[in-house]
């Protein structure tokens, strides 16, 4: 082997000694530009974030002001059909709010980037909407119940409502289109900045290693920086049904080794039926279920599948030892993050079990209004329930198969 001489070892040390101020000076710049990289990368993702975020926001108040009309729309109908005071309530609350929610949707509007030019048209057809609803809830209450029936014969409160829901659907539209936009460009424009990070450090990783390399013998290795993944909830509408057996505890000490093979071999099926319905299990505690499913048809064809099982299934057992459930069911939108579901729909579904009879099934309006066209089944109006950690009273149907 070669050795080295102590000319050629003279030489080295003066290079690197020449060498080493420039290359902490390239280093230091390249520490400050990445430093100031960071921050300038933190600043436009956070803005990034906020434009996404005001487009959900856009949409979420379109959607609840269209929900609020239609409670308003109901409140009115149960309260002239019943003259029950109970329909006013959520009737006065939606009432109440339609003038507050169009000032946010108009206000969301402009922070969303979509066109504005529809709010004043919307503003009258609610107007209109409004006048048309109380003159109506007017003649009730003054006994004129004639001129009320009148009044919605007209038509009159139709044709604002199908306005309404036009003008809505089209804000919809450009809203889920402006959402998308800006949903690629904050995608794209990370996608750059962080590149021209990672450039930056790669850069001053290279400076690191020469300066090593020309002070000492051995040269350490650069550490990498990993790109971090920004997730953004997805917001979808789809059905929900959470499902509880009832009495568990009590059947778990009559007897506890015979109820958990009887209920593995049910959850076994059950979960089969969920899966052939095109239904996801979100969360399970062993004798409980929250599934998703894309549609109303979809959940509630296989809430009765699993109530039919069961009934086979409990065939031979006496009436205080069967395994039943009681199952809810909402539809509506619900924000996806990480594999799990959130939202007032996914809480009204498991309040809706609650109110469920064992081996029943208990739906919220919206899925009865999904689903009566289609399937036939009886659905027993059960009233109008106030449930937990819900603002406003739920219109319930228990559902029976037609005979």
């Amino acid at each position: 082997m070669r050795r080295t001489s102590s000319i050629e070892t003279s030489i080295s040390k003066q290079l690197a000694k020449k060498a080493m101020p420039i290359a902490l000076s390239v280093v230091a710049i390249g520490v400050c530009m990445t430093i100031y990289l960071s921050f300038w990368i933190s600043s436009e993702d956070k803005k990034a974030d906020e434009a996404v975020r005001g487009n959900v926001a856009y949409l979420t108040n379109v959607s609840s002001l269209m929900s609020h009309i239609q409670d308003a729309e109901i409140g009115q109908r149960g309260f002239l059909l019943t003259g029950d005071q109970l329909y006013l309530k959520p009737y006065t609350t939606a009432m109440e709010s339609l003038d507050g929610m169009l000032d946010k949707l108009a206000e969301g509007a402009e922070d969303a980037s979509v066109e504005t030019g529809s709010i004043p048209t919307l503003r009258s057809l609610v107007a209109q909407k409004k006048s048309e609803l109380e003159h109506s809830v007017e003649y009730r209450r003054n006994g004129d119940d004639s001129g009320a029936i009148a009044l919605v014969k007209t038509g009159q409160g139709k044709i604002l409502m199908d306005g309404i829901r036009s003008v809505l659907a089209q804000m919809e539209k450009d809203g889920l289109e402006q959402l998308a936009k800006r949903s690629d460009a904050a995608s794209a424009a990370k996608t750059r900045m962080h590149f021209l990070l990672l450039l930056f450090a790669i850069m001053v990783g290279g400076m690191a290693i020469l300066v090593v390399r020309a002070t000492v013998t051995r040269a350490k290795a650069a550490e990498r920086t990993r790109d971090e993944l920004l997730s953004h909830a997805d917001r979808r509408l789809m059905a929900v049904m959470a499902a509880d057996l009832v009495g568990y505890s009590r059947l778990m000490e009559n007897n506890e080794a015979d109820t958990l093979e009887r209920l593995k071999a049910a959850r076994d099926v059950i979960d089969t039926i969920i899966e052939d319905n095109s239904g996801v299990i979100i969360t399970t505690a062993g004798d409980s279920i929250v599934a998703a499913f894309p549609s109303a048809l979809s959940a509630i064809d296989c809430a009765l599948q699993i109530q039919k099982f069961m009934v086979t299934h409990n065939a031979d057992r006496p009436n205080d030892d069967r395994l039943l459930f009681r199952i809810g069911m909402n539809v509506g939108d619900v924000i996806i993050d990480n594999g799990d579901i959130f939202g007032d729909t996914v809480n009204i579904a498991a309040r809706l079990e609650g109110i469920a009879e064992p081996g029943g099934i208990c739906v919220s309006r919206s899925v009865r209004d999904h689903i009566r066209k289609q399937r036939k089944l009886k659905f027993e109006d059960a009233g109008f329930q106030e449930v937990k950690n819900i603002s406003r009273p739920i219109s319930t149907f228990r559902v029976r198969e037609a005979a």
